[in-house]
Order: structure tokens, then sequence, then C-alpha cells
């Protein structure tokens, strides 16, 4: 079996440029898609144009400050995308004429980098982009293929100076640089999602936009083999050590360059054969726990709200053959979530409202289990409980020290969970990022070994995690030793899933060199807590404990990102040895406690 894309796409078919949707397409349209679409245009028509100002691109390098230009930044886009939706459904001028506005705004801007990524100004220590730099990061990328979209989609509708200056502004700040320039970090060094969410947006612009079938041609031989080098970095497995929402932009953006390539040869490239693809698509569905809830370990938000994600994931499913990522996008695409995210893709718009297959009523089939052995994750289910523990290790990518933590749901709601991140700042990516209390093992549902917490670092990690998956029971082991700085001979965390009697055990035994003064369990908790004689009940789960002395500490939320999903306050729970002793064991139990 062929192990590269390299070996699936021949170089000859490489020159292929890309048809688009004809007007008769957008009339099949849902009726409740396009009311959607045309009243959040209509909201938008009635505004001034978001205004990008210097100093606010600026606050990034002087207090660490991103959304103050990023909130702006991403709203002239997503504009520029609803417009253009707004246009195709109607053929109304007005539309354009707003869409034009977006375009020639978007043109002027000094970089299209945003200013956390902007690598030539940070290079010179200043705040302020110049002329010249090439800064190709996630949403240079985007950008381009955003006004490459608009360009196909409105072909005569726009006057022929917007598209000869899109043309060249795609080619001055996107193609060009992607030719000439071959050592970007997002290729060579640590490949996450910026390798294939770049390479999908530089390949929607080559197919769009490139008129010379040799440099096209060129061009998409590169991304092949940018692909290539993500995927040969990605586990066999499918796992996304990033999460489920950063797979959005990691396995769907390689779905999303397949499919461009695919559809550009009328199926004749066909990258979808390559050996991972089925394990990295059958990974999203996996990691679901009900509604927009998801399993979130590091960076990973605890809910998606993205429904043109079902667009990616269904021409995978397609294509692998993998049912239960097709079902689980149509079931993404019937989720009551805004139609047109806050960071659209014009590819994944476009497909989402057109794509016939998702349309389908159709309820997600659960996957029982998923035991990932290379990328170190549990997921397992009863009727009622879910349960996910990591292994893994601290430098993984939006990486948080959290190797042995585990989450649990009942009845489709996290009550045991992980706070995934606040608002990017300055900090969030710097050498004080485990500052950040969301990133730091105490806030995670760890245990903090005679006053050591784990550090970050490739040598801070897991060993021998296993997993026994069966019909009655499902178990995992891991010893989290390694993870700590502690002088610890050895911390075996195993839990047990009984599917019969709907019991939850998390067993942590631990041999240590010496009498340990302290020994204390974190728990942080979504939901009321009412404490009793060693028991928790948090709105209907149980926790049980013995032999340990609990303190209930609320755990206030103010950022933004957070107080979407958990609202104003978690709870942590702090489990205290009373006599902490060098060797041990000690279980804590969870299970539903009303009926379903």
């Amino acid at each position: 079996m062929p192990q590269t894309l390299r070996h699936l796409l021949p170089e000859a078919l490489l020159t292929r440029s890309l048809d688009v949707p004809t007007a008769e397409a957008w009339d099949g349209v849902p009726a409740s898609d396009r009311t959607a679409i045309l009243e959040d245009a209509e909201e938008q028509l009635a505004t001034p144009w978001p205004v990008l100002l210097a100093s606010d691109y600026a606050r990034f390098h002087r207090d660490g400050d991103r959304d103050s230009y990023e909130t702006p930044y991403f709203a002239r886009r997503r504009r520029i995308v609803i417009g253009a939706l707004a246009a195709l459904l109607t053929g109304e001028q007005r539309w354009v004429a707003d869409v034009v506005d977006g375009v020639w705004l978007v043109c002027d801007e000094a970089n299209w980098a945003v200013p956390a990524h902007a690598s030539s100004a940070h290079a010179r220590s200043e705040a302020l982009p110049r002329p010249g730099d090439r800064d190709l990061d996630l949403f240079c990328a985007e950008t381009g293929s955003l006004l490459a979209w608009v360009d196909a989609l409105l072909g005569p509708a726009l006057d022929p100076s917007t598209r000869v200056r899109i043309a060249t502004e795609v080619d001055r700040r996107v193609l060009t640089p992607f030719l000439e320039i071959r050592d970007w970090h997002w290729l060579t060094g640590f490949t996450n999602n910026w390798n294939p969410w770049i390479h999908s947006n530089v390949t929607a612009c080559a197919l769009l936009l490139e008129p010379d079938p040799a440099r096209r041609a060129k061009i998409v031989s590169l991304v092949v083999d940018g692909l290539d080098v993500f995927l040969d970095s990605y586990p066999d497995d499918g796992g996304c050590d990033e999460g489920a929402s950063y797979w959005t932009r990691a396995g769907g953006a390689v779905g999303d360059a397949l499919a461009l390539l695919y559809d550009a040869s009328a199926g004749e490239l066909d990258g979808f054969g390559h050996p991972k693809l089925r394990a990295i698509t059958s990974y999203l569905p996996a990691m679901h726990i009900d509604g927009r809830w998801y399993v979130n370990f590091a960076d990973c938000p605890a809910q998606l709200d993205d429904p043109s994600v079902a667009y990616p994931l269904y021409r995978l499913g397609v294509h692998t053959d993998e049912p239960s990522a097709r079902q689980h996008a149509r079931a993404i695409r019937r989720r009551d979530d805004p139609l047109v995210p806050r960071i659209p893709s014009m590819f994944r718009m476009v497909g989402m409202l057109l794509e016939q297959g998702l349309r389908a009523d159709e309820e997600p089939v659960q996957v029982q289990d998923t035991w990932l052995p290379d990328t170190e994750v549990l997921v397992a289910r009863s009727d009622r409980l879910l349960v996910a523990l990591k292994g893994g290790h601290n430098a993984e990518s939006h990486n948080h020290n959290d190797v042995g933590s585990f989450i649990v749901a009942v009845d489709g709601v996290p009550r045991v969970v992980d706070l995934g991140v606040g608002t990017y700042t300055k900090q969030t990516f710097s050498a004080d990022r485990y500052q950040i209390f969301t990133m730091q093992s105490d806030y995670h549902n760890l245990p903090k070994i005679n006053g050591q917490s784990q550090l970050a670092g490739r040598e801070y990690h897991a060993t021998d995690m296993s997993a026994e998956l069966g019909d009655a029971q499902a178990s995992c082991q891991v010893d989290l030793a390694a993870a700590y700085p502690a002088d610890i001979r050895s911390w075996r965390r195993g839990l047990i899933l009984n599917r019969t009697s709907e019991l939850l055990e998390v067993t942590d035994s631990w041999e240590l060199q010496d009498t340990p003064q302290s020994l204390v369990w974190h728990l942080i908790i979504n939901g009321p807590v009412t404490a009793g004689n060693g028991t928790v009940e948090v709105d209907g789960l149980t926790i049980s404990y013995d032999g340990l002395e609990l303190t209930v500490e609320p755990l206030p939320l103010s950022d933004p990102r957070l107080l979407a999903i958990w609202g104003n306050h978690l709870t942590r729970l702090v489990l205290s040895a009373q006599t902490p002793t060098p060797t041990g064991t000690t279980t804590m139990t969870f299970a539903p406690s009303i009926a379903p």
C-alpha cells in the first residue's frame, strides 16, 4: 500500500484547475440556511466596516493583547463571506458592492498575518509590520483563499480592477512566498495544524487563481510534499494530540486539501487512499460526548460550535468509507449553531450549503470505545457514563501539564472536566505559558505529590499505558511517575468502567522513595456540589472516596472563552491524605446518582 500522497497523486495531473458551482446550484440551498444568511447579511450591511488600527496591531507586542486587533480582523472576513453568499443566493448587486468594499479594505491591509504570527516584525523586535514582510501564517493563507473564492464564485459580477487586485495581492502575499521560501517553521519544524491548514488554503489559491499551468503544478506539487511531512509525523492511530477542536484544522484540513485536488481532477487525484486517513477520519466521532460536548485535552475547548466542519468530515467519511464520520457530519450540520462561524472557510461554507449528502436527518451512532495506543488516549462508555483518560507527554502541541488526567461525563454532560484554555494572549505561547492556571496540573484531575506538580517538557511523560476493552467493562493502566519531578518509584493510575453496574473506579497506587509530607488530589467539577460523608454529589453524579480530607474550593471564571462554556464558575475539589505514606492506594468511584 502506498505510504505517501506523492505515490497516490501523479505529477501529470497536477496542472488541473478547479471548477466552481453553477448559478443553478444555489437555488437548492435549504430555505432555513438562505434565511439565516440573508438576515446576517442585512445586519452586517447596516453597520460600518470594521476598522483596523495600527495601535491595536501594536498591542500584541506592547501588552500581549490579541483580541483588540483580531476581533475586527476576523469580522471583516466573516462579512465578506456572508456578503458573497448573499450575492450568490439573490443575485443582488448591493451584496456584490459590499463584498467589493471588503475586498479592497483587506487588500489595503499592511499584513494579512495576525500580530501574534507576524514573524518578520517579531524578528526585528518591532510592534508593526513593514512593507515587504512575508509572513505566511494561518490567516494570511485563509485570507488568500477567501479572496480566491470570491473571485471564482462572483466572477463577472466583479469589476475588472477588483479581480486584478485580488490576483495580484494573493500572488504577492501567498503564492510567491510559498514558492520562494521553503523553511517555514510549520513545514520544517514541529508540524501541527498549521501545516495542513496553510496547505489547504494555498491549494485553493493555486487552483482558482494561478493562470500558468506549470506554476500551478509546481505549487500543488509542493503542497503534496508538505502534506506528506504532516502525515508522516501523524500517529498511526489517527489521534490528534491537540484535541478535537484542533482536529478540525489538522485532519480536517487534510480533508479540505484532498477534496480540492479530487474535485479539480474529477476524481483522478485521489489522495484519500493514504493508509492513515481512515484512522484520522474516525477521530472526531470517537471524541464526541453529546451535543456540542467533546472530549477535550490541552488547549481544546470542551464544545465545538462550527457547523462547517461537517463538510470536510463528510468528505473524509465518504472517501474513506467511514460511516460514523458521515453520520457525525450530518449531526453537526443539524446543530443549532451560528451558520457562519467567527473564522469561516469559504470552501467549507460552500460545501456545507450545497452538499446533498449532509441534509439527511440522521442521529450519530456513538462510538463505543476508543483506544489510541500511539496518542495514549482512552475513551470508554457505558449507557450513562463516559470516561476519557490521557497519557502522552508534556510537550504535545498546545500542551497542558496533564499526563494522566481524566474526564467523566454523565448523561452526555461533562461533570469532572478539563477546563480547556482561555483567550489567547502573548503569554499563551511564551516562556511564561505555564504560569497560566489552566495549563497547570493542579487545575487538572491529577495528584500533587509531596508538593510537586507536573512540569513541562518531553521528559515528563506517561509510561506503560495499556487498555483492555470488553463487553462487560473497559479498563486502563498508566504510570504517572515520570511526569513529576518528585522522587517517585511508581504512581500507577488505573480505571475500570463497569458497564453493567454503571460504576467507574479510578485507583491510584504509589511507591515513593520517602515518606511524603503531603499527598493531594484535585478534581475540577462542573455543576453544583453537595458534600457528604465521603461523597460529593454533582448534578447527577456521585463521587465517593475514602480516607481523604475534602476541601471544596470555588473556581471563579472571568475569561470570555471559559465563560462561554462553563459559566462564571467551576469548583475544585481538593482531597488530601490525612496521613501520607510512602506506599499506598486510594480509589475514587463515580456513578450516576439520579434516574435517567
